[in-house]
């Protein structure tokens, strides 16, 4: 039986990603040390590949990125004209991505609220409007926050990655751009519109 978006499950998936906005700003205050300017990105680029994790995500930018090679378990749900939610598991979530075609502007003022203070890079304008993050939290918390809100067609999709860990060497503001690159395109390919900044 197909799934049924009313206006009360509407409401609720809003509330949901607003909640998962707040709890990863109100986590654990135990410090990991921050990403140094000495960051430099590694000779492994961030490349668009299949297969991906989340829809959106290839597996091997993610690996290249965080390091992981462990095995990942995916969980999505969601309805993929409107919404959706994924989490890439092992002992703890190590990946969380949200996105939704509703209440982009809401999500982002949140965004800022929690991590403008900690705030590593806003994003490049031809990318769209939002933000990279770093919480210096434990890797439990997820503490690189990236928000991003652009324009596809008619709609206002924002897209929403948390990761647990970048790889030490690595240029996290520069490798979370091209992800965030990456799923833009992939959410204009899916979805059947080109996307465009904000």
């Amino acid at each position: 039986m197909p799934f049924r978006v009313t206006r009360q499950s509407r409401s609720a998936v809003v509330g949901l990603t607003l909640l998962f906005v707040l709890a990863a700003g109100c986590t654990d205050d135990t410090s990991t040390s921050s990403p140094g300017p000495e960051a430099k990105t590694s000779s492994s680029p961030v490349v668009d590949s299949s297969p991906y994790w989340c829809d959106f995500l290839p597996q091997q930018a993610v690996r290249t990125i965080t390091g992981l090679s462990i095995t990942i378990e995916e969980r999505k749900t969601g309805v993929p004209t409107t919404h959706g939610q994924c989490a890439l598991r092992n002992d703890y979530d190590r990946l969380s991505l949200v996105w939704s075609v509703r209440d982009g502007d809401g999500v982002l003022d949140t965004a800022r609220e929690n991590f403008g203070d900690r705030q590593l890079a806003t994003l490049p304008e031809n990318l769209g409007t939002g933000l990279i993050a770093y919480t210096a939290r434990l890797p439990r918390s997820r503490p690189y926050y990236t928000m991003m809100l652009f324009r596809c067609g008619k709609k206002r999709p924002w897209i929403s990655v948390d990761l647990s860990e970048v790889r030490e060497g690595r240029d996290p503001v520069s490798d979370l751009i091209e992800l965030l690159t990456i799923a833009r395109e992939r959410y204009g390919q899916l979805h059947r519109c080109t996307p465009t900044p904000i």
